[in-house]
């Protein structure tokens, strides 16, 4: 029973290898196909191969460097490739035809791709872990890859060295990003079951070091006519080099002639010992974004975090209470919560609330069922239901959330103030503040100087559509306002110093002051009746 088990356990392995072996032969048998069926003779085309390898680059790289473009032969090692090349002609590549297995192990590492894409199988194990940590929920990929930028010198390098050798420069040469990208994404769809696809909203921005090689470019800016130009900076207390990014090196290397380059340089590229490793691998996203409207039933709740320097002035924020769920249940990295106007901390926000909307940054669950959200709003508006509620919780489009920018100068708004006068309200006081109940007016206010320290000085015309009030006991009055967007109530009651005029103030012929606000209304349809749908 023992040796039936064993025989059932091995036989996958061993259809596995036979099928591997069937697809290697398969794949030599194309790139020979594809060598022969090409413009150049076979006879030139080893003229090539033996100057590649001479210089110690990888199979892959002599592919690239020979214009193949049936990327699926790239997933032939380098040993195999250049084996294939070996038995294509008796002069090519003789140094390998002959090595002995142990010999081919020891294959060094590529001058052109610095091993990036000869050991590009190496770097699969890291990519899929970081792709199943963080769980994204899709089917689909996309993929970018830097490379080291020692690989744009030292590719210009073995061009001038094959025109000097061959009269010709290499004119179909293969882009080393889309062999690598390639190598990687294969082996990362059959383990991950996901697919590549170039319009996907997954991007994956995998970056590849190379320590050895990382100051190959450097000689280009003792050469004034490179116009590289290095310097180091200071940010965030580290010192970085600026000037010597990849669009930098590639003009760089386009200023200055082959044989400058070869008189400064180094040509062919010098061999190299170590191979590269894996720098970074970031995952993002395109944004969510959800929107809906808010309640604000406190008065010591700020819009988002209140703080002067390290001192918070405010404990909860609508922010804070609304999005922090919302955030877990995507599985975002972080928010940003965005709102038709504000209102401060100890004003309340009630009628049907003010729009907002949240963009989920990098999220994981890109989206919830409907049934999900509604429940996802019956646990934020339970968490604190006499600070914050919210209403309305659906996704919107990128588009939708314009309305919210535009609105800050179309909509209206309406509003409830508790005032307190220097003299005991009087029946004639109302009746002049009721004089503008069914009349518009315009009022002209200074940039305030309770924000002066942050916004600038400039006077703002702003139009108040309706203005009522209400005679309370001695010296109160309640007023209702439906005013144009962007209007300073508190400044319009006392007037700021003479900086809002008129002002109620101004009106009632005394002082006053604001003791209480509450916004009622802000006239604008959001989110959009269809995203409700």
């Amino acid at each position: 029973m023992k040796h039936e088990a064993d025989i059932l356990e091995s036989e996958p392995k061993r259809i596995r290898q036979d099928t591997d072996s069937g697809r290697i032969t398969g794949l030599k048998a194309r790139l020979t196909k594809a060598l022969q069926e090409g413009s150049a003779p076979i006879s030139q085309i080893s003229a090539c191969v033996n100057l590649l390898a001479g210089i110690s680059c990888c199979g892959r790289c002599i592919l690239r460097f020979l214009g193949i473009r049936d990327y699926e032969i790239y997933e032939l090692s380098s040993q195999q490739i250049k084996e294939t090349l070996a038995q294509l002609d008796a002069t090519t590549v003789s140094a390998t035809s002959t090595a002995t297995e142990s010999e081919a192990d020891q294959d060094p590492v590529c001058v052109a791709c610095v091993g990036a894409i000869q050991y590009a199988e190496d770097f699969v194990e890291a990519i899929v872990a970081q792709v199943m940590k963080e769980s994204y929920v899709t089917k689909t990929f996309n993929m970018n890859v830097t490379l080291p930028t020692s690989t744009l010198v030292r590719n210009h390098a073995i061009r001038i060295y094959w025109r000097q050798h061959l009269s010709s420069y290499p004119t179909d040469l293969v882009d080393i990003k889309e062999v690598f990208k390639l190598l990687i994404s294969w082996p990362l769809e059959e383990q991950t079951g996901l697919r590549l696809d170039f319009t996907s909203e997954l991007r994956m921005q995998v970056s590849i070091k190379h320590d050895e090689t990382k100051d190959d470019h450097v000689f280009l800016t003792t050469m004034k006519e490179s116009g590289l130009i290095i310097k180091s900076k200071r940010e965030n207390r580290k010192t970085i080099m600026v000037g010597d990014g990849r669009s930098n090196i590639v003009k760089a290397l386009t200023c200055v002639s082959d044989e400058r380059f070869a008189e400064v340089g180094k040509v062919p590229p010098t061999p190299i010992a170590t191979k590269p490793v894996i720098e970074s691998i970031e995952m993002t996203r395109e944004s969510v974004y959800l929107g809906g409207r808010y309640l604000k039933y406190s008065r010591d709740v700020s819009q988002t975090p209140w703080a002067v320097g390290n001192t918070m002035l405010a404990e909860l924020s609508v922010s804070g209470i609304v999005c922090e769920g919302i955030k877990e249940a995507f599985r975002a990295d972080d928010y940003k919560f965005v709102t038709a106007g504000r209102e401060d901390a100890n004003v309340r926000m009630l009628g049907n609330g003010r729009p907002f909307y949240v963009e989920l940054v990098n999220p994981r669950t890109p989206s919830i069922p409907l049934e999900d959200l509604r429940q996802l709003e019956a646990k934020i508006n339970n968490g604190m239901p006499d600070k914050v509620q919210i209403r309305s919780l659906v996704p919107v489009t990128p588009e939708d959330t314009k309305i919210i920018k535009e609105g800050e100068e179309s909509k209206t708004k309406m509003y409830s103030a508790l005032c307190w006068t220097s003299v005991p309200v009087n029946q004639a006081m109302i009746d002049a503040v009721n004089s503008f109940a069914d009349k518009s007016f315009y009022v002209e206010q200074q940039t305030p100087i309770r924000v002066l320290q942050r916004r600038a000085q400039m006077i703002r015309r702003k139009q108040i559509h309706s203005l009522k009030a209400f005679k309370l006991e001695g010296h109160f009055m309640a007023i209702h306002l439906h005013t144009e967007a962007g209007t300073y109530i508190k400044e319009f009651v006392h007037g700021d110093l003479g900086r809002n005029q008129p002002s109620l103030a101004s009106i009632i012929g005394c002082e006053a002051d604001i003791m209480e606000l509450d916004v009622l209304e802000v006239d604008l349809e959001f989110p959009p009746p269809l995203c409700s749908k």
